[in-house]
């Protein structure tokens, strides 16, 4: 089998840039209850106790539940279906999502309509990778992936300046009217026009492949196994992200304003950190990269946690979010050339994977905080990251750099 293969066709112009507006387009709806928890609850429940932002938050957990499900789906029918149609069905989702949250008449429809924005993320984020793996050329991929991952990074700080803006003019439903949904059509018209169709082929693989076959390719091979598992533990190690907030609150006692804005830079940070992690992988290569990144997140995460004064922690977030970024791209990178013959699929399950780790990192995060303290935290979170980057180094190989007689 030659990896090395030339595209069957060359990609259009602003090919990535739809791709990375695609996957910035997944990222908008995550406001929702992140920011506007107490205003849904009040809308719907017509209070904000702890108890109706509890069932409100709901939304959150299902819309997760749902990412997994489509995301094994995906993995499924990406063997069969052209990963452009998927994408633009996953963005679709999104659409369908945003109005059906922005007519809702009661909380139950806003649990019905979020979770599309769950999956539609899920199918988009992995298309677009599989998409970039089957369009462009072994050097071109690293860096264009790092681009297309930072659209996704990117978005969340911008949603949360813009969609403070407009609800204080005009209500939280107004930033799904003027803003989700105008720049989910866009994403859908950039992607029709600028993806090409048919670069999977499935029709050419529908007589030798079946549903399960990409499975199979995937779960026999030991490399693409050990990466789904370091993503697993790397998806519990990023929830740091997700308490840093309450730490910032908690340990310094900043005050919220402040932590919007904390937290919107430290995005940006990350994002370009994923944009300079795809030129490394040029100049260093796929593992070495992940290995030297991952390593450096884990630490990085543990001493922010340890560092005696709000400067000192937020110049340590800092680094640990640019390194962080780099670990992102490098990591898809690493798992998109895991299986040539099933992108899609090991991309559905990296994102799957990711999801998974995720959900166990929020339950041991709160675990961890009520039975101890922040520093307990970071330590735990920092360990789990190392841990990931050890699985990588003893069992994970790039199967496009040669192998001079050792498998790492």
């Amino acid at each position: 089998m030659n990896l090395h293969a030339p595209p069957p066709k060359k990609p259009r112009r602003g090919f990535v840039f739809a791709l990375a507006l695609a996957v910035f387009g997944t990222g908008m709806l995550d406001v929702l209850p992140s920011l506007f928890l107490v205003n849904i609850a009040e809308t719907f429940l017509g209070n904000s106790s702890y108890t109706s932002i509890a069932v409100a938050g709901q939304i959150a957990t299902i819309s997760s539940i749902a990412a997994v499900a489509f995301g094994l789906l995906s993995g499924f029918l990406s063997v069969k279906v052209d990963h452009k149609k998927l994408l633009l069905f996953g963005l679709s989702c999104i659409v369908v999502g945003s109005v059906g949250c922005y007519y809702a008449p009661s909380l139950i429809y806003m649990q019905i309509f979020y979770p599309l924005d769950g999956a539609g993320t899920i199918i988009v984020t992995a298309m677009a990778f599989a998409l970039i793996g089957e369009s462009l050329p072994l050097e071109n991929r690293a860096r264009s992936i790092g681009i297309v991952a930072a659209g996704g990074i990117i978005s969340s700080a911008i949603g949360f300046t813009v969609a403070g803006f407009i609800a204080a003019t005009s209500g939280w439903r107004s930033y799904l009217f003027w803003y989700v949904t105008p720049i989910s059509l866009i994403s859908i018209g950039l992607a029709y026009m600028m993806i090409r169709s048919g670069q999977n082929s499935p029709k050419a693989n529908a007589k030798k492949d079946s549903f399960l076959s990409s499975f199979k390719e995937i779960f026999s091979n030991k490399s693409a196994v050990s990466c789904l598992l370091g993503y697993t533990l790397m998806g519990v190690s990023a929830v740091w992200a997700f308490f840093a907030p309450t730490y910032w609150g908690k340990q310094f006692t900043i005050q919220v304003q402040d932590i919007g804005l904390i937290s919107s830079v430290i995005i940006v940070i990350h994002a370009s950190g994923s944009i300079v992690g795809g030129r490394l992988v040029d100049s260093f290569g796929r593992k070495p990269t992940v290995l030297t990144s991952w390593t450096m997140r884990g630490l990085l995460v543990a001493a922010i946690a340890l560092m005696p004064d709000f400067w000192s922690a937020l110049a340590m977030s800092s680094l640990a979010m640019f390194v962080g970024g780099i670990a992102v791209s490098s990591g898809h990178s690493l798992n998109l050339e895991q299986a040539s013959k099933a992108r899609g699929t090991m991309m559905s399950l990296c994102t799957v994977f990711a999801f998974a780790g995720a959900s166990i990192g929020v339950a041991l995060g709160g675990i961890v905080l009520a039975t101890s303290n922040f520093q307990l935290m970071g330590i735990t979170f920092g360990a789990l990251n190392i841990a990931a980057a050890l699985t990588i180094f003893l069992f994970a190989k790039d199967p496009n750099k040669p192998q001079t007689g050792q498998e790492n």
